[in-house]
């Protein structure tokens, strides 16, 4: 009887260690917000992060929340989150690649009537990866402006997938890098599943003169306080040849 007390005294504890907590806001700039969100993977709670853009037009997210098709309440915090805070509707979405990470809560969005756009690539690698497709309209290079906030598109070249692009906001001097840029902390690459490990580090070589000085580099996931990490990724790829 004691081992089944004690049995069922540690069920509940196991069930909470497993549960996500809320979403978390970071505000960087004026403008400029980190959000992060989580899923444990290995009993490892792991941090996803995007970005929100606040305009005189409304809200910009960068990448969903860490949703998958049957559990999107992440981005409906988000949602819910820039409402209570920033008091905008959200009118703009933009997905960095197809992993569930970055397109996850795509569905949540649509119903909320958020446009969500990516790179044509990206539109046909999400859809057949069971996720609603984005619009499929960025370029290699794109600029949009909303609300008078510039915010550059750039495809570096393949790396973590062979559709990933980072988006550059030029006033607030902030690089949100996605997967394609692993965190200063990161002790390795991740999931390399899609990956491109030959071109991945000519590929951030490539984005560091287009980009030479960004005074913040969000990654997708762990920290964002040094401006390290794509000094890092390449170290990173470098140590696995």
């Amino acid at each position: 009887m004691r081992i089944i007390l004690l049995l069922l005294s540690i069920l509940p504890l196991m069930g909470q260690a497993q549960t996500p907590p809320k979403i978390k806001v970071t505000p960087i700039t004026d403008r400029l917000y980190v959000h992060t969100t989580f899923r444990t993977y290995g009993g490892e709670l792991v941090p996803s992060n995007g970005i929100i853009a606040k305009t005189a037009d409304g809200v910009v997210l960068v990448d969903t929340g860490w949703d998958i098709p049957t559990d999107q309440h992440q981005t409906e915090q988000l949602l819910h989150w820039v409402e209570q805070n920033l008091h905008q509707p959200v009118r703009l979405c933009i997905v960095t690649h197809f992993h569930d990470d970055r397109v996850g809560g795509i569905a949540t969005l649509r119903r909320a009537g958020v446009r969500v756009v990516s790179t044509a690539l990206t539109a046909d690698k999400s859809e057949k990866a069971g996720y609603e497709r984005p619009e499929g309209i960025l370029s290699n290079d794109t600029t949009l402006v909303v609300g008078k906030l510039p915010i550059r598109c750039i495809f570096p070249g393949e790396g973590h997938t062979a559709d990933n692009i980072v988006v550059w906001f030029p006033t607030e001097k902030l690089l949100h890098g996605g997967c394609f840029v692993k965190s200063y902390a990161a002790m390795g690459l991740g999931n390399v599943a899609d990956a491109n490990l030959r071109e991945w580090a000519n590929s951030v070589r490539r984005l560091q003169q287009t980009i030479p000085k960004p005074k913040h580099v969000i990654p997708g996931h762990q920290e964002w306080d040094k401006t390290t990490s794509l000094e890092h990724t390449i170290r990173l790829l470098e140590m696995k040849k």
